[in-house]
């Protein structure tokens, strides 16, 4: 929840071209009607269109088992309500397609006037965001109880130039739909806002950004991929710090999520940046998720887009179970993190985002997010008392020794006193 100047740009969203079908063919079992279903386990979200033939994977989404998300959804259930019902979630992105019923979408917004769909990554960040369990129960999303708004703010992420019907991704369009989804957050009870992309910045966007958290939205953000060659950031350097650098997430009021490793030992410097506007982090590798024809599929990538949806969920999840202000839910994702408030890091800000504690841990945060620590009270009228005696094994020794020193004292001061007397009888 920072800010700073920008310097550089670059595109947090590489996303590639959707492939052709005689290029994925063979990995999604042939092209058939896309009603149809196939098996074809692990296959990757962005290789897959929509015309390609469904499939699905069963394996369990990994960082849901690293957040312990079974257990926060638990509680919803012991309390008979949807994980994440009442809270919704814009999807500031690229579509996001929910013919199958694995996304519940409430409404859509198009900035770009297009509808339909080109390019994977809003169907993925809506699927971690708010999928719903696959036929054999295993979870996609974190809040299956949230309804997504989408918002579609580009149509590919690299548009050919000559095609005028596609749009990248731009400041003021991002700008444009958070506008939007402010006019309409009572409506549509919107609570929460992903934006997993980067962009210039400006100050139509500024303001966007501060008037969603006026109006009782918690935005969330990508902190920012590690760019390719030759684009500035591109080579990871001792004390980098990106702040500053990346948009929305640098922005005062944002939810900057950067992405944790995949549990290998490898260096997650390769594919994130460092930088001190990171609030919190998620693990992203081997996430499943929801693909552009109905399918759930993987992302087998370590990258702050797929972080910030997580974190979005979560949110998502907090503001379900809490009817607080935006500081006041912050302030419990902060603090409940496995990190700490005190010292933050350019990686992981204050930790891991931590579901269960988030929902859990009793914490009273006031209306601006400030969160009381507990101390040792200390009442400094009490007055002071002498130390307890140490024990003494010889102290009835010396009173019996005492006593028999009066009394001997006592016979001869008594024999003193009658001794002339006693003479004077003798004569």
């Amino acid at each position: 929840m920072s800010s700073g100047p920008a310097r550089h740009r670059w595109r947090l969203v590489r996303v590639r071209r959707l492939l052709a079908a005689a290029a994925v063919g063979a990995a999604l079992v042939g092209l058939a009607q896309p009603a149809a279903s196939a098996r074809a386990d692990d296959v990757p979200c962005d290789q897959i269109s929509t015309d390609n033939t469904r499939v699905r994977t069963d394996r369990a989404s990994a960082p849901l088992q690293l957040l312990g998300v079974a257990r926060a959804q638990a509680l919803f259930a012991d309390r008979g309500r949807a994980p994440g019902a009442g809270a919704n979630v814009a999807v500031l992105d690229s579509g996001v397609y929910d013919e199958d019923g694995l996304i519940d979408v409430a409404e859509r917004h198009s900035v770009t006037g297009n509808t339909e769909l080109d390019d994977y990554h809003g169907t993925a960040v809506a699927g971690l965001i708010a999928g719903r369990a696959r036929p054999d129960g295993r979870a996609v999303g974190i809040a299956p109880g949230s309804r997504i708004v989408d918002v579609r703010v580009y149509d590919v992420a690299e548009a050919d130039p000559s095609d005028p019907s596609q749009h990248e991704v731009t400041g003021d369009a991002v700008a444009a739909g958070l506008e939007w989804v402010v006019g309409n957050a009572r409506r549509l009870r919107i609570e929460v806002a992903n934006v997993s992309l980067e962009v210039d910045p400006s100050a139509r966007l500024r303001a966007a950004v501060a008037s969603a958290w006026r109006a009782g939205i918690v935005v969330v953000a990508s902190s920012g991929n590690r760019p390719p060659e030759g684009e500035p950031f591109h080579d990871v350097k001792r004390g980098e710090d990106a702040a500053g650098e990346v948009y929305p997430a640098a922005y005062p009021h944002v939810l900057a999520v950067n992405a944790t490793p995949d549990g290998t030992g490898e260096d997650v410097t390769q594919y994130v940046l460092q930088s001190s506007d990171t609030d919190v982090a998620a693990p992203t590798f081997g996430a499943v998720s929801v693909a552009v024809n109905g399918s759930t599929c993987v992302l087998d990538q370590i990258a702050t887009s797929w972080s910030a949806a997580e974190v979005s969920g979560v949110v998502a999840l907090l503001r379900s179970a809490y009817d607080e202000r935006p500081a006041q839910i912050v302030a419990r994702l902060l603090n409940t993190a496995n990190g700490t408030t005190d010292t933050p890091t350019k990686l992981t800000g204050v930790g891991v985002v931590q579901p269960v504690e988030a929902l859990t841990r009793p914490l009273d945060p006031s209306r601006s997010g400030r969160v009381e620590r507990t101390v040792v009270e200390r009442d400094d009228d009490v007055r002071a008392t002498p130390p307890e005696p140490e024990s003494d094994l010889l102290a009835d020794a010396r009173d019996d020794a005492v006593w028999w020193g009066l009394i001997g004292g006592g016979v001869l001061v008594i024999a003193l006193l009658l001794r002339p007397v006693l003479a004077r009888r003798r004569d």
